[in-house]
């Protein structure tokens, strides 16, 4: 569920917002979504995050798109899940060094994560695809890899506990091709679409940390 606080979204600085600030709910985190119409000396948007509205940490940063002069369209995808209230907002930082604020949203999850992929190696891999994963409480986790047409490769089982905890999928022998992989932990589960790579493609190493606007 999405909360927007009352404030203006319209001009903020020198930014005019065409869709303000927003979040979607999704299984893997939250994505967050805005558009401007019209920016000047717009250097890149801080991410920031808050569990209780009040203190906030940047989570990531978002440059500025200067290669289009019109409607300009950005995300963000927060992973760092397992409260259920998250406030959010974004800093806009000017080339001259000064700032100014968003409008806050509030994404009010109906029940929280039991656990949050945090980081992982690249969607396209060539032998092995590694995960981080936050686990919120401890508990046995369920993974599994599938091929596009949903055909089980194999499935095995490891024990988290409360904090990370590192996975490896070996892709070794395995045809070229997209695969999901499949997480489940108790009534939880969130799946992953990866690219198994040959030694001539490059790898696109992903971040939870920070996602380009389109």
């Amino acid at each position: 569920m999405l909360v927007l606080f009352a404030t203006s979204w319209q001009l903020s600085a020198e930014v005019v917002y065409s869709a303000p600030l927003q979040a979607k709910e999704l299984g893997m985190g939250n994505l967050l979504n805005w558009k401007t119409s019209f920016e000047e000396d717009v250097q890149h948007y801080d991410v920031e995050k808050s569990t209780d509205g009040v203190a906030f940490e940047n989570i990531g940063t978002v440059e500025s798109n200067v290669d289009m002069s019109d409607e300009k369209a950005y995300r963000f995808f927060d992973t760092k899940l397992g409260t259920q209230k998250s406030y959010y907002r974004l800093k806009v930082v000017e080339a001259d060094g000064t700032s100014s604020y968003s409008q806050t949203i509030l994404v009010n999850k109906e029940k929280p994560n039991q656990f949050a992929v945090v980081a992982y190696s690249s969607v396209m891999a060539k032998t092995n695809f590694d995960l981080t994963l936050d686990a919120v409480t401890e508990g046995q986790l369920e993974y599994a890899l599938v091929s596009y047409k949903g055909e089980l490769i194999f499935e095995e089982f490891q024990f988290l506990y409360p904090g990370l905890n590192e996975i490896q999928l070996s892709l070794q022998d395995l045809p070229e091709g997209t695969y999901k992989v499949k997480l489940k932990l108790g009534d939880e589960e969130e799946f992953l679409v990866i690219q198994k790579a040959s030694d001539g493609q490059k790898s696109n190493v992903a971040s939870s940390q920070k996602i380009k606007k389109n």
